[in-house]
């Protein structure tokens, strides 16, 4: 079902859920656009504090977040539905101002509401940002049904998805399915779906508020394939406000011979309107950042330029080109296999940004003309209308069939020697079963034997798990080795290595990851 054979449809919600920041969008009457809050802000702050008087949900959590951050809660979305052994939340949980413990297994927040210690699982955050989400989707009066997407990272496991479903179930909205990040990304383009005959390559570049993804989907047919998808936590929005702070923090040192490093909560306060500069430097030239009483009483007032704000975040957004190179590394693709490039997440508002993808990836269409912020939660918006289109039944059954089994790791071949050992992708992570691939490989003159090693790998550098091993000996001089890897549908790795001349064949069946 295209876009364009909508029939004028209640409204459809597509909610993306960030680790910074949430942004609602609706289709209707063949238009979607981004629902602005009660304040007209486009994005939501994902930010809940609990104080003495009520609960604080977006700018008004985040305003109050340096006097209360003790009961302040942010990046929730890390840590929901991940369990109590999950690295990430061991992580979280060390550094969260907010005190953390765990409670049957559980993770929750202790916090002081209303003069009363409260726990307060993740799940009850998101909640309350759903809750929020669903007041600004009531704001387009039109009734108690919120159909609704919601938009996911690629690498979110079922038990996430599960999680960020119920918690905005809970808050009131009508959850048709979850869509990963990337797919949005192209849907709100339409890439595929207009003219259903494109085939291509589409990178998908999201900069976040605490990561970024980096993405291949590949096109045929109006049909979206994630082929291929890294995070990083190098590169991210908070390291763009961590470089400002640390800089204006050595402005205010040099005028002032104060270090406002000496306190914590000035440091808050600082890196808050770093923030704020960040964003403004984003569409102005020059941007005014001014704290109040930022320390011992010292008002601080100082003028940042876009030239230098890029110069400060250079190391960072240097590392985006190497992203994409690993990427077409694991998908073992070149760089010129790519014909368009979606930009989304609020890192890559910034002109700097934008350029140095675009410096590398010369060949290729770069989609930026929506807000690189709203890209997701409109592309969610799109997917829901189409499923809001279709009967309960059609959904049922298009959900079905969306669901492919795939490889979790990339299945590689080993290729020793004396001083290396070289990786050699066949079949990347996220490969679809069932599969076929043939290889041939001609063996020096002076050979007569032929060794093929199989293993696991989370990426291309490094092996997780040996799966078997084929040997082939006394082969004829310069033998011809066709080698055909089968991935069945049942989840198994079937491996022929033939002899030509000889005919000699060994075989081999291991079990893989999906």
């Amino acid at each position: 079902m295209c876009f364009e054979n909508l029939k004028n449809l209640m409204a459809a919600f597509g909610v993306h859920f960030g680790s910074t920041s949430a942004c609602l969008a609706v289709y209707k009457d063949g238009k979607t656009d981004v629902v602005a809050n009660d304040l007209g802000d486009r994005v939501t702050p994902c930010i809940v504090a609990f104080t003495d008087h009520d609960q604080a949900v977006g700018s008004a959590a985040k305003q109050g977040k340096i006097r209360n951050a003790q009961n302040t809660v942010c990046n929730v979305k890390q840590i929901l539905g991940r369990s109590s052994d999950d690295q990430i939340l061991q992580q979280y949980m060390e550094s969260s101002p907010v005190k953390m413990t765990l409670q049957d297994d559980e993770p929750v927040f202790k916090v002081e509401h209303k003069g009363q210690a409260k726990d307060v699982p993740p799940s009850k955050i998101a909640e309350a940002i759903y809750l929020r989400m669903l007041e600004t989707a009531r704001s387009h009066g039109d009734g108690d049904i919120h159909d609704s997407v919601l938009a996911v990272p690629c690498d979110f496991s079922e038990d996430q998805k599960q999680a960020i479903s119920e918690s905005a179930n809970a808050a009131g909205f009508s959850v048709l399915r979850t869509v990963s990040e990337p797919v949005s990304a192209l849907l709100s383009y339409d890439i595929g779906q207009t003219d259903n005959t494109l085939e291509c390559n589409v990178l998908v570049f999201r900069i976040g508020g605490e990561s970024t993804d980096v993405s291949i989907v590949k096109v045929q047919n109006g049909l979206y394939r994630v082929f291929c998808s890294q995070n990083s936590r190098a590169v991210a929005g908070s390291k763009f406000t961590d470089s400002l702070t640390d800089y204006l923090a050595t402005e205010f040192y040099k005028k002032y011979k104060l270090d406002v490093k000496e306190s914590r909560r000035s440091v808050k306060k600082l890196r808050l309107e770093a923030d704020n500069v960040k964003h403004s430097l984003s569409t102005l030239g020059n941007a005014q950042c001014a704290v109040e009483s930022l320390f011992e009483g010292v008002d601080f007032h100082c003028q940042v330029s876009r030239a230098r704000f890029e110069s400060l975040i250079s190391p960072v957004v240097q590392l985006c080109p190497s992203l994409i190179d690993n990427l077409c590394t694991t998908a073992d693709i070149t760089k010129s296999d790519i014909q368009k490039v979606v930009m989304c997440g609020g890192g890559t508002k910034i002109p700097f940004v934008q350029k140095i993808i675009t410096d590398s990836l010369p060949n290729a269409e770069i989609l930026n003309s929506i807000p690189p912020d709203e890209v997701i939660a409109i592309g969610a918006a799109k997917q829901a209308a189409i499923l809001t289109g279709s009967d309960e039944t059609d959904i049922k059954v298009n959900f079905e069939q969306s669901e492919v089994e795939c490889l979790k790791k990339s299945i590689c071949v080993k290729a020793a020697s004396e001083s290396t050992c070289q990786l050699y992708p066949v079949f990347p992570a996220l490969t679809p079963f069932p599969c076929r691939k043939h290889e041939t490989v001609t063996l020096p003159s002076n050979q007569t034997s032929f060794k093929l090693e199989l293993c696991e790998c989370s990426n291309n550098n490094s092996v997780d798990a040996d799966l078997g091993k084929l040997v082939m000996q006394d082969l004829p001089k310069s033998a011809v080795v066709s080698i055909v890897f089968h991935l069945r549908r049942d989840g198994s790795l079937h491996v022929t290595c033939k002899e030509a001349s000889s005919e000699k064949t060994v075989s081999i069946t291991v079990e893989v990851q999906s």
